[in-house]
């Protein structure tokens, strides 16, 4: 697992492709449904996806794809704890609302703060950025039509060009915002037993005291 996580400390998402869905994400997307509210949720995980061959029984990786138990089907996916805990496997043709509850329930754990209320604001944003987007092309277009009509020197082109100024003002406060969103902290992980002593140990000879007292 040390392997895949190296100095990430987000909850992880696995993919293994296959011949059949090869350089695709439909294990993770829907071809039919709204994929929008999964692709902002897995900005949170560290996603790592594996050839084919990582089912060949040579391959160093292997093992991370074997059934928990005997009858559950080969999965295609799943997610897990930077330490290799609380793995939930999925097989792939998942429905969208038992990936979507998976996926909850890690941000949940791993993340200060409240994961639905975080989506639903980047998917508000969203929603505004493509707002001005549209705005802005109007704009834009309304501005060549003007000066191929009266020229460069048109005193109706000041107050285009303003228009235009103000949604750029108003789409970079949207990407501040997304910015300070994005940046939910990661819960600390607890230390582990062997862990506290020396830290309680420089604690209190931080205070001028000694662990022992």
């Amino acid at each position: 697992m040390q392997l895949v996580v190296r100095e990430d400390r987000r909850p992880l998402l696995v993919m293994r492709e296959c011949e059949r869905c090869k350089g695709t994400d439909h294990a993770l997307l829907s071809r039919s449904l709204d994929n929008e509210q999964t692709v902002l949720l897995t900005r949170w995980f560290h996603c790592v996806k594996l050839p084919p061959n990582v089912l060949e029984a040579d391959h160093p990786l292997t093992a991370m794809f074997k059934p928990q138990k005997e009858g559950d089907k080969l999965p295609h996916l799943f997610f897990v704890d930077p330490d290799g805990s609380n793995k939930s496997p999925l097989p792939g043709d998942q429905s969208q609302t038992q990936l979507w509850e998976t996926m909850f329930s890690y941000l949940d754990r791993c993340y200060e703060g409240d994961a639905k209320k975080a989506v639903k604001e980047l998917r508000s944003l969203l929603n505004q950025f493509d707002r001005i987007d549209s705005q802005a092309l109007e704009i834009r277009g309304r501005i060549d039509k003007e000066i191929e009509k009266r020229g460069p020197d048109s005193a109706r082109l000041k107050k285009l060009e303003d228009d235009l100024q103000d949604l750029d003002v108003e789409r970079k406060k949207l990407v501040e915002r997304e910015l300070e969103i994005r940046r939910s902290a990661l819960v600390q992980p607890v230390p582990a037993a062997d862990e506290k002593a020396p830290a309680a140990a420089e604690d209190a000879a931080a205070k001028g005291g000694s662990a022992s007292k």
